[in-house]
């Protein structure tokens, strides 16, 4: 069920958007939220080229806990997830050996891209975060207060459905059906903490999965080098009607750590 959820994580990560200087005098929170998409785009362009880091996916489901680690690594302009360890233990040989092939095949698969085949599957990529870009449009913001987060100063900004809007990019649509509280760094104007509910059933793909009102996310994120914030932890909790036969529980749990910033690196340099 792991991979079934990964369109809505995506969904809360990209809400965790970083922001830029929108102006002087009162604080007006839809230009924060539309100079932050920008600023999202940017960091997330520097995550899948330079930095290394390790994601931490915590599940449970029928009474059990399911742990796998995994090192997140850019190779050729897109992020390659591979797994380290699983519920504590690290893997066994025949695993090692299996995730070392699937690495050295998505090497090879890149050496042989054309620059035509390499910009596309970068296009597909960015694509699935671009209706980031709707966020703006899709929600009447209100700023509702001032609190500390970790120690840093925040404005709270509430996200509400939007009447009449009219998504312009892939997946803009599930955005209006997603009620939300930004806390965004009030010195780096980065969301900082995000908690977001599903107000109506969001449909994930033609039959895959109907995720029910009532569903939590929630994500923090932190600062990895001066204007750049990255997720910390994201979480999901509450239930989806999968396959359009029957209701299972979600709760997933997503930690990352241990950022850090290596130059982009080629597949053709890959072993």
């Amino acid at each position: 069920m792991k991979r079934l959820w990964l369109a809505t994580l995506t969904i809360t990560g990209s809400l965790v958007a970083s922001g830029g200087q929108p102006g002087s005098g009162t604080p007006n929170p839809k230009a924060i939220v539309k100079q932050s998409i920008e600023n999202y785009l940017r960091d997330w362009r520097a995550s899948r080229n330079t930095f290394t880091y390790t994601q931490k996916d915590i599940t449970e489901a029928d009474g059990k806990k399911h742990v796998e680690v995994s090192e997140i690594l850019p190779l050729d302009g897109t992020p390659y997830e591979r797994v380290i360890s699983k519920d504590g233990h690290p893997l066994s040989p025949e695993e090692k050996r299996r995730e070392d092939r699937k690495y050295e095949h998505a090497v090879r698969q890149r050496q042989k891209e054309t620059p035509e085949e390499k910009r596309e599957r970068i296009r597909k990529y960015d694509e699935e975060r671009s209706f980031v870009r709707d966020i703006p449009e899709a929600y009447d913001f209100k700023l509702v207060d001032e609190e500390n987060v970790e120690g840093r100063p925040a404005w709270v900004i509430t996200m509400t459905p939007r009447n009449g809007f009219v998504p312009s990019t892939p997946h803009g649509n599930l955005l209006e059906h997603i009620e939300g509280k930004l806390w965004i760094d009030k010195e780096d104007l980065q969301w900082a903490k995000a908690e977001a509910h599903v107000a109506d059933t969001i449909s994930i793909g033609w039959i895959v999965a109907r995720v029910e009102p009532g569903t939590t996310f929630a994500v923090e994120q932190t600062r990895v080098e001066n204007g750049i914030w990255m997720p910390k932890r994201i979480t999901i909790n509450g239930s989806a009607h999968v396959m359009l036969v029957h209701t299972k529980a979600i709760s997933e749990e997503l930690v990352y750590s241990g950022y850090r910033k290596e130059p982009a690196e080629s597949a053709e340099n890959r072993p």
